[in-house]
């Protein structure tokens, strides 16, 4: 081997934490992953001299193809801004924006809290805090909105970091203190997008507890700066306690509002015209997902969250992660695969499209900052009938390669360029989020040998919800663990653990038969099964054989007036509100067909129907009946001639229908005739009027 193919082979053995690592050993097989391809990326760029692409890694997978067919290019250096140039990322005005909109709000929270051991010097946590936000400019700077510019830019200050400490007696509840701090929004304009408080709980029996709130905000950070803010508060801190001061980490070559700046200049020109270019050609006409809810959606996300919890057993973890490594592929690609299947059985779509945060990180000199550059990128994956799993997975990977390749456009610039209308009751382009992350040691514990912090988790302490559901797979363990966070206001508790357990059956059944077509796998357990076609269905009653249909819905309705009757696209009727429009509208067809025919309606009086299905179909219906006449149903959607000859065949003196079927292009009904049933006015109007 040559010398360069035995240094990227030591590089890839360093990052992967093996013992040996040959040029033909494909990256995926051998545990890569898309964050190992950062590191692995940042590694092979320095040590050559040039950028490698972290989708050339996806592409090539083995050390001997990348040196042989990786052409790296010229590494980008990112200059330093002058003091004037203190601009916002794209990913940063969002966030800004979304703040001054919402006027404060804890969706971007990142809080952290920990237990400190006995022996933790708080003295010490509290140097090494001070010197994480003297090192890093991001976490003391404050954001002016220029009216003269019409937009925000960052102001580096040069005040210390208020920490505060707080004492809480016997009888407080320090959780819901802490509670309270984390979910306290900032006033970005004026304080540090970072929060740090100790707490000191007294006790009566024991030796006191101490907690520490580390609370940022998305802005100035995200998963990966949250990595190095815990690794350099561990270094500090135990250089402090050694008596070493004198202590100092290696200098950052640029700061996070470096970044921001190149990103600026950067993304123009011919750079944004083919990233933008890709981007709308992988969603042209993409399809909204669909998928079913509990609850009306409100006209504004609360972000009131909450989460289930799941494990996938040993087995069926091996089983998933040998299938990625003999596919050569992610794991993130096996398990998104498996999303897009559950999400199409769930919505009846083919056309799947989520999202997952990608790391922004391909630059060498970034990967040592804290800030905010997570990205997303959106999946689209177009499911074809008869299609398996393993073909999926290689199409979702292939599309994770060129995805990779085109990263650099954030999603805030894709979604200005899309012109996707705003809708402030959901997230723009996508509504579920897919993330499988592989949670580092630094993130589990500061801790060396010597414990000095450890996490503190309870309940509900910072429970926050941006999508309708995010999806997260965490492979840090043998088993992997699973968590669905959903919008509260969206869908109960029950619908969540009905959606893992039928995504467990799922995988059970992809894993047993990868090349079978997934529309021959059902999400139904059998007794789940027999209960939806069986028991459901097992719906025969004995009803009073003297009274009509109506007779029998207006018993019920006198019987339950409040209880709901009808559920329709986010609108709803109760019994008495259906019966009392039902009544209305059958005393005006009585008058209209005595006005019309100067006789009186009978029971074999025709009513045409031609009603989209709607509240006012139903209404149509009773509303014919309780008339006394007899109803014929059109579908809107016929042929006109089919519908010409049903009109003539009935000689129908009446028609009920929708204003908006009226104007609806290719059909044309006798308008003199027409009854326009309107919920949003009367409940009829003639449609001639």
């Amino acid at each position: 081997r040559t010398e360069l193919e035995i240094a990227v082979c030591n590089i890839w053995k360093e990052v992967l934490g093996l013992d040996r690592v040959g040029i033909t050993d494909n990256f995926f097989r051998i545990g890569g992953n898309s964050i190992l391809a950062i590191q692995v990326s940042h590694r092979m760029s320095k040590a050559l001299d040039c950028y490698i692409k972290i989708a050339d890694i996806f592409k090539y997978k083995t050390v001997l193809d990348l040196l042989v067919h990786s052409k790296g290019s010229i590494d980008t250096i990112i200059t330093k801004a002058s003091e004037e140039e203190n601009v916002l990322s794209f990913s940063q005005e969002r966030l800004w924006f979304i703040e001054q909109y919402e006027q404060g709000t804890n969706a971007y929270h990142m809080p952290s809290v920990f237990e400190l051991e006995p022996a933790t010097d708080i003295s010490g946590i509290k140097y090494a805090l001070q010197c994480i936000v003297s090192r890093h400019e991001v976490l003391r700077s404050t954001i002016e909105q220029r009216e003269d510019l019409g937009y925000g830019i960052q102001v580096v200050r040069d005040r210390v970091l208020v920490i505060e400490d707080s004492v809480l007696g016997v009888s407080e509840d320090y959780k819901s203190v802490i509670k309270t701090d984390i979910n306290r929004p900032f006033d970005l304009s004026l304080e540090y997008p970072i929060r740090v408080k100790f707490y000191i709980i007294e006790s009566e029996t024991g030796p006191e507890r101490r907690f520490l709130l580390i609370n940022l905000h998305h802005i100035a950070s995200d998963g990966w700066s949250m990595d190095i803010f815990q690794r350099e508060l561990r270094a500090y801190y135990e250089f402090y306690i050694s008596g070493d001061k004198a202590f100092v980490l290696p200098a950052l070559d640029i700061q996070y509002k470096d970044y921001a700046l190149w990103q600026r200049t950067y993304l123009t020109g011919e750079v944004l015209e083919n990233q933008l270019a890709y981007w709308k050609s992988k969603l042209l006409g993409y399809d909204p997902l669909e998928f079913p809810i509990d609850h009306v959606r409100p006209s504004q996300i609360d972000y009131r969250g909450s989460h289930q919890s799941f494990v996938l057993d040993k087995d069926l973890s091996e089983q998933l992660r040998l299938l990625s490594h003999r596919l050569g592929v992610t794991l993130h690609s096996v398990m998104l695969s498996s999303i897009n299947i559950l999400l199409s059985k769930y919505t009846g779509q083919n056309d799947i499209v989520t999202g997952s945060p990608i790391a922004n990180r391909h630059h060498r000199q970034t990967q040592d900052l804290i800030g905010f550059f997570v990205n997303t990128q959106v999946n689209r994956s177009i499911l074809s009938k008869g299609q398996s799993y393993v073909s999926l997975i290689d199409q979702v990977h292939q599309d994770q390669i060129e995805g990779q390749l085109h990263q650099d456009l954030p999603f805030e610039k894709l979604v200005e360029e899309l012109g996707v209308e705003r809708d402030a009751s959901r997230h723009p382009v996508f509504q579920v989020m897919f993330v499988v992350q592989s949670l580092g040691r630094d993130t589990k514990a500061i801790n060396t040998g010597r414990s000095y912090l450890k996490p503190f988790y309870f309940e509900e302490s910072h429970e926050v919800e941006k999508f309708d559901l995010s999806i997260f797979i965490d492979d840090s363990h043998d088993e992997l663990i699973g968590q669905v966070s959903y919008a509260m206001s969206l869908f109960n508790k029950a619908t969540i653990d009905s959606f893992i357990g039928h995504y467990k059956h799922l995988l059970a059944q992809l894993i047993a038969a990868p090349d079978k077509s997934y529309d021959e796998i059902s999400l139904l357990q059998p007794d789940e099964y027999n209960q939806i076609v069986y028991n459901w269905n097992a719906t025969d009653r004995t009803y009073p054989s003297d009274m009509t249909i109506y007779e029998l819905f207006q018993a019920q309705a006198e019987k339950t007036p409040d209880n709901i009757a009808l559920v329709y696209d986010g609108d709803e009727l109760s019994y008495g509100e259906l019966n009392a429009r039902s009544n209305q509208l059958a005393r005006h067809i009585r008058l209209e067909y005595e006005k019309r025919t100067q006789g009186e309606l009978t029971g074999d009086s025709l009513i045409v129907l031609c009603l989209e299905r709607s509240l006012e179909m139903v209404i149509g219906i009773l509303g014919v009946l309780k008339a006394g006449g007899a109803y014929v149903p059109i579908d809107p959607d016929y042929p006109q001639d089919r519908i010409d000859y049903i009109l003539e065949d009935t000689k129908a003196v009446l028609v009920l229908s929708q204003k908006d079927l009226l104007l609806k292009e290719g059909l044309s009904l006798p308008v003199d005739k027409v009854i326009a049933i309107d919920l949003s006015a009367s409940i009829y109007d003639d449609a001639d009027t």
